[in-house]
């Protein structure tokens, strides 16, 4: 008869935390329109200016990323009477054409002035959010993996010790590998309020701070 292996369980919680280094604007275009057509080609007309706008600022105008696109009927309820009763009914309003786009560059305060700048200005008036990231997402995440594993060794060393058994040989790893949130949150910026003279804003953006665990199973001599 084989005797069973002893095992000790341990969760490990890796930390990291980073400065950011990049900068996200994310830039949605609405157009509508009664026709299709019509709204397809306004939208086109916008992403055109947008693209300009960049160039002007700075940028290729293919750093211009496209993340969604959708076309779509716009109804709004409208109220009648039928009899003493109260309805509403779907009256078609027109096509909504929707283009969300990504401008990604590394983090620096005048770089992202001016492009802020830039594109409220355009005549495309997108809705426009800032976010801060890492640009080395692998190597923030490896550095979260790297400490939960330091951190699960030390537990187990701790609790093997007050238990007076040895800690032996690693016998397996559990990870779910899901994707871990770097990102700051967003920063809305009115387009429709295009400043008359140039933003000097001095954007310190705080720590990225993130957390992952991770289950090894160690056997116990």
């Amino acid at each position: 008869m084989t005797e069973e292996k002893r095992t000790i369980h341990i969760k490990g919680t890796g930390h990291a935390a980073q400065i950011p280094d990049q900068v996200v604007l994310s830039l949605t275009l609405t157009a509508q329109n009664k026709e299709y057509s019509a709204a397809m080609k306004i939208g086109s007309q916008q992403v055109e200016m947008l693209r300009e706008a960049i160039v002007e600022a700075g940028f290729k105008a293919d750093d211009l990323k496209t993340i969604n696109f959708d076309v779509r009927a716009v109804y709004e309820n409208e109220e009648y009477r039928e009899g003493n009763s109260k309805r509403y009914r779907q009256i078609f309003i027109g096509f909504e054409c929707r283009h969300d786009l990504r401008l990604t560059f590394d983090f620096d305060n005048d770089k992202l002035n001016t492009a802020v700048d830039t594109i409220a200005a355009s005549l495309s008036q997108p809705k426009i959010s800032i976010a801060f990231t890492v640009k080395d997402a692998d190597a923030f995440s490896d550095k979260i993996l790297k400490s939960a594993a330091r951190d699960a060794r030390r537990k187990a060393k701790i609790l093997c010790a007050a238990l007076g058994v040895n800690l032996g040989k690693l016998l397996e790893i559990n990870y779910s590998w899901d994707e871990i949130n770097i990102r700051r949150e967003n920063i809305l910026v009115d387009a429709l309020a295009a400043p008359s003279e140039k933003s000097s804003f001095d954007f310190q953006p705080e720590e990225i701070k993130a957390s992952d665990t991770v289950d090894f199973l160690w056997e116990i001599e």
